[in-house]
């Protein structure tokens, strides 16, 4: 009998996205950084692509706040070379930096990181690792190895607003990534499904709460409603319903199939692209709506022919080949939630 390790088989089965990253043309690695700092909404208020001439030294930014770069702000230096960033390299990039700070086109960085697919070198990891080192390092070499490789025909020697801004600058927040750091970020599991069609995975099950949570109010006290239209009985709240011979199975498999769809929304918000969740939910709209709108018996009726509906459409992508027919069903009643499709007209 041959035992088979199932974690080992699974590693080796996963595509290696970091050899993507750095397969990715220059402009595409900003571009793939870009969107990954779309997805550190923790982080980050905003975030900002420069491109081409006069980017001063920034390619992708971050900003913390509302005040953008007039505020604490995050810079993220993308280098798509064939080898490791040397130590002349991240000296000369970091130069631009403090350039064009001491020139006040901007505040100094709360933050800079190179992002190498292919590493840095060995003199630059150790000078990563001894902030003051790197800092003397910095000053000592401006002049001889920085100077005249800022500006195109011009060398610019050091300053002392230069220097000032060097010794302002905490070198504590050098940082940097390579592809394998990158692609291994839980941030970064949105942008490895948009450019590599990375499987996010299934979303879990939703649980449901013994006590109504006011994200299910709207739609819930329409199902109240439609239980009084069709009687037996008033029910003046869930738990009356939920107590009903008539109605209270009704109610609890309705509110599993709405927690079921913001376990959904909350795993793939969380793991694809913002848009993915969003073309998801409108095409489920399109292919419930005409149910919903036709002529129907009672309100009841039409919620059981929005829900067949609803459970055997065939969404696309990779949210569509995860969402079970209660998530579908679900998202229906967030739909009567926002007063899209209401349940009770």
């Amino acid at each position: 009998m041959v035992l088979v390790d199932t974690r080992r088989l699974e590693f080796r089965l996963r595509p290696n996205y970091a050899a993507q990253v750095r397969a990715l043309p220059a402009d595409g690695l900003e571009d793939f950084v870009n969107d990954w700092l779309a997805q550190r909404v923790k982080d980050y208020h905003g975030h900002e692509l420069w491109r081409g001439t006069g980017d001063m030294g920034r390619d992708v930014t971050g900003y913390v706040t509302e005040r953008r770069m007039e505020g604490p702000w995050d810079n993220f230096q993308c280098k798509q070379l064939g080898r490791a960033l040397s130590e002349l390299a991240a000296f000369v990039e970091l130069g631009k930096i403090f350039m064009h700070a001491a020139a006040g086109e901007f505040s100094l960085p709360r933050s800079y990181s190179f992002v190498a697919p292919r590493g840095v070198s060995r003199a630059v990891q150790a000078l990563t690792a001894h902030p003051e080192r790197f800092r003397r390092a910095f000053l000592d070499r401006w002049d001889t190895d920085i100077a005249g490789r800022l500006v195109e025909g011009r060398e610019i020697l050091i300053t002392a607003e230069i220097e000032a801004m060097i010794m302002a600058f905490e070198f504590t927040q050098i940082h940097w990534l390579d592809a394998a750091r990158l692609v291994n970020d839980p941030a970064c599991k949105p942008a490895l499904v948009k450019w590599f069609g990375d499987d996010p995975g299934r979303s879990p099950r939703g649980v449901v709460p013994d006590q109504i949570q006011t994200e299910e109010s709207s739609y819930v006290g329409q199902l109240l409603r439609l239980y009084e239209d069709k009687g037996p009985g008033t029910f003046p709240d869930a738990a009356a319903a939920l107590a009903s011979a008539e109605y209270g199975a009704h109610l609890r498999d309705q509110r599993t199939r709405f927690f079921d769809a913001v376990a959904f929304d909350r795993f793939y918000r969380d793991s694809t692209p913002e848009e993915y969740l969003i073309n998801f939910k409108d095409e489920i709209y399109h292919g419930v709506v005409e149910t919903h709108g036709e002529s129907h018996a009672d309100g009841l009726a039409r919620l059981s022919q929005v829900m067949k509906q609803a459970a055997i459409l065939q969404a696309s992508g990779v949210l569509g080949k995860h969402a079970g027919p209660q998530v579908k069903q679900g998202t229906c009643h967030q739909f009567a939630n926002e007063g899209r499709l209401p349940w009770h007209r």
